[in-house]
């Protein structure tokens, strides 16, 4: 397994992931996600932009999984600290092969990118019911630094 920052050569591949991402959503919280495809053209922005990255997992010339890292700072309100931060947009390992360490080679190389860019701490968001990746960003580190409520009618 090799670590790389995806190049537009691998957009196909990246949505064929995104299409998982999508389903897996869908089935963890079917009443606000559904199945889809994602924007080819969000890829290719996401990749030639210098803020932001998609860090592929290969195996075998084949992309088993991602993670979307974009450069960001904090809202501009009077009461926060101003940070430059990452944001984790998405992650996915493909469904045969995770459990195999790809999602914390992923994360490691997210740690890497934000200090590379001397960036203050990661920041991402997890469906509630998403208990393998809530595990996996625990492992790592992660913490409950808020949470989002809704009132349904």
């Amino acid at each position: 397994m090799e670590i790389k920052t995806a190049t537009l050569d691998e957009i196909p591949q990246i949505e064929r992931l995104y299409q998982e991402l999508f389903l897996e959503m869908s089935i963890l919280q079917p009443k606000y996600i559904k199945p889809a495809k994602q924007d080819a053209n969000f890829i290719r922005f996401t990749i030639i932009e210098e803020d932001s990255d998609i860090l592929i997992a290969t195996f075998e010339n084949e992309v088993v999984g991602f993670l979307l890292i974009k450069e960001t700072t904090t809202p501009p309100y009077t009461c926060l600290v101003e940070h430059k931060y990452a944001f984790i947009v998405d992650v996915i390992v493909g469904k045969h092969y995770q459990n195999k360490g790809i999602g914390s080679a992923l994360l490691d190389e997210a740690k890497k990118w934000a200090a590379y860019r001397h960036l203050d701490y990661l920041e991402l968001n997890v469906l509630t019911e998403n208990k393998g990746a809530k595990s996996l960003y625990e492992k790592h580190g992660f913490k409950d630094t808020n949470q989002t409520m809704r009132l349904e009618f």
